[in-house]
């Protein structure tokens, strides 16, 4: 792999000795240092050439640094300013970082001082453009969701434009918060009824004694509070997509009626006899796996065959990497607008820790993160600090969430094993202790090298390296060893 571009930065003083000096230390760290003697200058340079920083002198003849700052921030916004300040103009320096300078060094600088900033300034940068990219992507691909490029969901794209192109029902599965409203959406968009309705309905949330109103409509009188003719959703969804969602939900007796309207294309009003014509077409979900139901006997194998002419499974957040990160910066874009604060990005080590949590909450759960990372933001860029994820071991929730026996004491972890007693542990104690132990012999055993460690692990680089920071454990403390 060729070695990146040395980044290229713009310095701007009148001062050709202080220029020449400055242009000699960063040359001599690697960067490619561009040459200015005054603001106007600048302008001109940066018109003509990719620049990844300034570094400007605040007072100058003519075009001083704060009006270069202005123009610069207009027009290349993405760049970061770092304003060279003599004692006596601090003041306005500390203004322009306000208004959204990067940052400020005062006269007579340390030279290692001067490097850490520029190397500061320019991960700030790198970091700007990479959440731009994620933004490009946003608007290249579908509204309301991203597609990342793994197979999984390569698969389902394919099934998704083949079956657009079809009039058959689909049927949705997969966990809760994966986007199956979402897809379900999309395959509409790109179907012929895409000019007509898409009617969702969440088939969980409906009464009972209200599913035969809501979906088959109802006349004036046919039960207490009909005070008027109301058409049925799949009168509604005439011409377009009818969205049955959590269709695992509906009772037997209801599934019965379904299956004969969906059969014969003609539904019956609650309290009526005609029989009226729809022209819908049937897109279906469900989090439950309607098989197992099949086989349980509470679904109906011929409601099944009708509805799954096309079985899409939509696979969970964790095996979609691709998107985790441009659907976290649509949601940060969302929520930054609603709230008022300008927050652009994640920071590496961030989008780090985005990627190694597993998301059993899926979508929803990344959303939900992202507006309470947005509410502790303190800068334009959310750290990993900012992120609260909770934490999300293998076992599932609803046996860590099982109180013990009345008077049953809780199981101690010991060299020998999990032994029940009178110990001290709880579970989620002896299951991080087990996990860190784990983590420990896996790094001695691989001599300190994580990624080795990793692979062996069945973990993501990221992810690997997450544990071992929230383990507080120092790969090289094992390199020792060997």
């Amino acid at each position: 792999m060729p070695d990146p571009a040395p980044k290229s930065i713009l310095v701007v003083d009148d001062d050709q000795h202080l220029r020449s000096i400055l242009g000699d230390i960063l040359a001599h760290e690697g960067y490619h240092v561009v040459m200015a003697e005054s603001g106007e200058k600048a302008l001109d340079r940066l018109e003509k050439q990719e620049v990844n920083l300034v570094l400007t002198d605040l007072k100058m003849p003519g075009m001083g640094g704060h009006k270069l700052f202005e123009d610069c921030s207009r027009r290349w916004p993405q760049i970061p300013v770092v304003i060279l300040t003599a004692h006596g103009t601090v003041d306005e320096a500390l203004e322009m970082i306000r208004q959204g300078a990067y940052d400020y060094i005062a006269k007579p600088y340390n030279t290692q001082d001067l490097l850490i900033r520029i190397s500061r300034a320019l991960e700030r940068e790198r970091l700007m453009v990479e959440n731009q990219a994620l933004r490009n992507q946003l608007v290249l691909q579908e509204k309301e969701y991203v597609f990342g490029d793994e197979p999984a969901i390569n698969a389902v794209m394919e099934k998704v434009q083949a079956v657009a192109a079809t009039d058959f029902p689909v049927v949705l599965m997969g966990e809760s918060g994966t986007g199956k409203e979402v897809v379900a959406r999309l395959i509409h968009r790109r179907s012929q009824r895409a000019a007509g309705p898409f009617v969702p309905v969440n088939c969980g949330a409906i009464p009972r004694e209200l599913f035969e109103s809501e979906l088959f409509g109802h006349v004036k009188g046919a039960f207490t509070g009909a005070t008027s003719d109301r058409k049925g959703l799949f009168e509604e969804a005439t011409s377009g997509t009818l969205f049955l969602d959590e269709i695992g939900e509906i009772s037997l007796e209801h599934q019965v009626k379904l299956l004969r309207v969906i059969q014969e294309g003609e539904v019956k009003r609650v309290g009526e006899n005609l029989q009226r014509k729809f022209d819908v077409r049937i897109i279906a979900a469900s989090n439950r796996d309607l098989l197992a139901m099949l086989k349980a006997g509470t679904f109906r194998e011929d409601l099944y065959y009708r509805i799954c002419v096309m079985p899409i499974v939509v696979p969970p957040l964790r095996r979609r990497k691709g998107d985790i990160l441009p659907l976290a910066l649509l949601f940060l874009e969302r929520e930054s607008v609603q709230s008022g604060k300008d927050v652009k990005g994640f920071t590496r080590a961030a989008m780090d820790k985005l990627l190694a949590y597993p998301w059993h909450g899926n979508i929803r759960e990344l959303e939900n993160k992202v507006k309470q990372s947005l509410i502790l933001a303190a800068e334009e860029l959310i750290d990993e600090d900012e992120i609260l994820l909770d934490d999300q071991s293998a076992a599932p929730a609803a046996i860590e969430d099982t109180p013990p026996l009345k008077g049953e004491p809780a199981p101690t972890l010991t060299a020998g094993g999990v032994t029940p007693g009178a110990g001290e542990h709880t579970l989620n104690e002896a299951r991080r202790d087990f996990e860190r132990r784990y983590l420990i012999g896996v790094l001695r055993k691989n001599r300190g090298n994580a990624t080795m460690a990793a692979k062996e692990a069945g973990k993501h680089r990221s992810e690997f390296y997450y544990l071992l920071k929230k383990h507080g454990i120092t790969p090289a403390d094992f390199r020792e060893e060997a």
